[in-house]
């Protein structure tokens, strides 16, 4: 049989199965249990709140067969019939409904309280038997014993209720909580949580729990939803939507080289997000940065595509620089020696080698070289200079 059970209860639920499952292994008797996977399902708390909670799904089986023969029920006598505790998916023959507590393998008859169905495996024959009885069909396994047995699936069902007043992790569905932070950072920037004030992730969630209906106090309550309306808040606003979608897309097309990456991409695969809501959050500035990085990147090889040979070859000449990047750079007997990409304020490729470290943030610098030769690098012309002179 399957059951979800309830997260809360998992704990003390794996507790009970243990006690009970290692005393029918020491009878001989067959259990099997395993957890098989999760679920999510919207609830609701004292409150009328609702709430997404975890269900962990487990498939539990088990008879307690002794010499072909299964224990099947528990049948409790009363004045209007009888009450079955059975195996689930096991019919009791409807005789059995009404039938008056005698003992079909000794045939005494005498007030009980509790007999017990045994089933020949075999045969498919049905026997009502008395607790003392009972032990020569179960290898000496007592009633109570049994009876723990078939509690076992009394207490998975009960499993899969959570009690009342008991404390939930709390899962929100990570598209939802994303849309919330997108329109945080929409009205209010991105905050991160080593920053002064509330970062965005707990904005985010903040606003999530005002708006299904849960606040620390109603007076924060109502200040969030104050808050919200006050900047027209809402997660289905199309450039909002449109965000977490792109962003979503981006980080699940990204190579797992750091840590991060594998932690904002895992992360974001997953269906709920239950708590690190700082790493989920954080996947708006990560997508906003490769962004600008593909801009520069592209205006850069945009540049660059009309750059055109300068000067002639010896010819001394004097450019302004707009860009500097450091291609490459290696150690010899006289210190480092580096290749600069320079970008000239003409839109001009230019490249240099020398022994000198040029700042890359410097916001104005000029170049005085001789032209050496005149190179294409992958289609783009390139000017090298050499003998150069600096001047800020």
């Amino acid at each position: 049989m399957k059951y979800a059970i309830y997260e809360g209860n998992i704990d003390r639920l794996e507790k009970k199965l243990k006690r009970i499952s290692n005393k029918c292994k020491a009878y001989g008797c067959d259990f099997h249990y395993e957890q098989t996977g999760e679920e999510f399902r919207e609830l609701k708390d004292e409150k009328g709140n609702k709430y997404t909670a975890r269900f962990v799904l487990v498939e539990a089986e088990g008879t307690a067969i002794i010499n072909d023969w299964e224990f099947i029920a528990e049948l409790e006598h009363t004045e209007n019939g009888n009450i079955i505790t059975g195996v689930a998916g096991v019919e009791v023959p409807e005789r059995y409904y009404t039938t008056r507590p005698m003992c079909e393998h000794c045939n005494s008859k005498r007030f009980r309280k509790n007999t017990y169905i045994v089933r020949n495996k075999k045969t498919g024959e049905f026997k009502q038997v008395g607790k003392s009885c009972l032990k020569d069909f179960t290898h000496g396994m007592s009633a109570e014993a049994v009876t723990q047995y078939m509690s076992l699936f009394d207490t998975l069902i009960e499993g899969e209720t959570p009690e009342p007043g008991c404390a939930f992790q709390r899962y929100v569905s990570t598209k939802e909580y994303l849309l919330y932070v997108a329109e945080t950072i929409r009205h209010f920037g991105y905050t991160r949580s080593s920053d002064e004030g509330i970062s965005t992730a707990s904005q985010a969630i903040d606003f999530y729990d005002a708006a299904h209906g849960r606040a620390v106090t109603k007076e924060y309550l109502q200040d969030l939803i104050d808050k919200m309306e006050s900047v027209n808040f809402d997660i289905d606003n199309q450039s909002s939507v449109e965000l977490v979608s792109n962003a979503l897309v981006w980080v699940s097309e990204q190579e797992e080289n750091n840590n991060y990456i594998h932690n904002l991409k895992t992360a974001c695969s997953l269906e709920y997000v239950k708590g690190n809501f700082g790493l989920y959050a954080s996947l708006f500035p990560a997508y906003d940065r490769d962004l600008e990085r593909t801009a520069k990147r592209k205006a850069v090889q945009s540049v660059e595509q009309s750059s055109e040979f300068v000067g002639e070859i010896s010819d001394r000449i004097t450019v302004k620089i707009q860009s500097v990047k450091c291609v490459t750079s290696w150690e010899t007997d006289f210190g480092i020696t580096r290749i600069y990409k320079l970008i000239g304020a003409d839109g001009n490729v230019y490249t240099w080698k020398t022994g000198k470290y040029l700042d890359d943030t410097t916001d104005e610098m000029s170049i005085t070289g001789t032209v050496k030769a005149h190179t294409e690098f992958r289609g783009i012309k390139q000017t090298e200079l050499t003998r150069c002179r600096v001047a800020a």
